[in-house]
């Protein structure tokens, strides 16, 4: 893998324009933002009524919010200031999606109300030879990894000035010793019966879903029993989740009957990767996933970070049940167990 070709250049008169609007768009935010305080404070907390407790929180809140917001105009000046940019060249190593989830609630207490609220955000992230760059999706989704780019950034706001894929990562097939061209990789299955130990593992990934599912059973269950004499409408959607899960059951439970009744085999399915991304989360722990052409996989951070764009590896999955048991590679077969 080539080194990040990094240099120093500076700002273009449209580099200047763009990082301006961000000026416009931090005023915007302040006005509406201080337009939302400014009614919570005078129609919503309304101080005569209120202990000092209230006002106390929502000044601090205020001031946060204000410190953001300086933040960012001062990230902006100082970028504007310096009249330089930082440009790299080179090739992307991974990805990265990071969602960010925040819960609030909300008590009115004229109201007797308590409120809920839900929000998240998505991040993207590439890694152009090691170095982690956030870019907005529109570019993110253009690129695989393995792909040559050349990006510029603002050194203190991380704003994309710029960004140009430069060559894209393909899969070459030769024809002659002076001649080549681009075609898709052609997957390819074959069935094999399973060891004792893949049969082992099958039979503990059933008996975990099926365990989970009886766990779900039984929570419905008991909620139908509790709200049966209150009102309908509230049990209609209890009702569906239990006829839904009771049905994927009784399907896995047929599935994995038919995968013992011929022979516990297994389609071992030999694929290409195309490109892999990391997936990170507050509320979750972090994902490692592969696309390939057929069909996108978890796989662990050990094998995740052996793969590369282009390899050509096989799966292996019990019939029927279409459960993932191991991913042979370069280095051999890792089973699920010890992905």
């Amino acid at each position: 893998m080539t080194s990040t070709n990094f240099e120093i250049k500076p700002l273009s008169s449209q580099d200047k324009s763009k990082l301006r609007r961000q000026y416009l768009f931090a005023v915007l935010f302040l006005l509406v933002a201080s337009a939302i305080f400014s009614f919570i404070y005078f129609f919503v907390i309304k101080p005569d009524n209120f202990s000092v407790v209230p006002i106390v929180m929502f000044s601090v809140f205020l001031l946060i919010f204000t410190g953001i917001v300086s933040y960012m105009f001062w990230n902006t000046y100082i970028d504007l200031k310096r009249g330089i940019k930082y440009c790299y060249t080179g090739v992307i190593t991974d990805k990265r999606v990071d969602k960010h989830t925040t819960k609030s609630r909300s008590y009115n207490t004229r109201m007797g109300t308590n409120i809920r609220r839900k929000s998240s955000r998505t991040y993207y992230y590439i890694t152009i030879d090691n170095k982690e760059h956030s870019v907005p999706y529109s570019k993110y989704a253009k690129v695989n990894v393995n792909d040559k780019v050349y990006l510029e950034s603002s050194p203190k706001n991380k704003e994309v000035l710029a960004f140009t894929i430069l060559e894209k990562n393909q899969n070459p097939v030769t024809i002659t010793t002076n001649t080549s061209y681009f075609a898709p990789f052609k997957s390819k299955s074959i069935t094999k019966p399973m060891r004792q130990s893949e049969i082992d593992l099958v039979k503990k990934i059933f008996f975990n879903k099926v365990r989970r599912a009886l766990i779900y059973i039984a929570i419905y269950s008991i909620l139908l029993f509790t709200l049966w004499q209150g009102i309908f409408i509230f049990l209609i959607p209890v009702i569906i989740a239990f006829i839904y899960t009771s049905i994927k059951l009784l399907i896995l439970i047929n599935k994995y009957a038919k995968f013992n009744r011929n022979g516990n085999l297994k389609q071992i399915t030999t694929v290409q990767v195309t490109d892999k991304l990391t997936m990170t989360s507050n509320t979750s722990s972090t994902k490692f996933r592969v696309m390939t052409n057929v069909e996108n996989i978890d796989v662990s951070e050990k094998i995740y970070n052996k793969l590369k764009a282009n390899a050509i590896i096989e799966l292996h999955k019990a019939t029927f049940l279409k459960n993932l048991v191991g991913i042979s590679m370069d280095g051999g077969t890792q089973y699920l167990e010890n992905l």
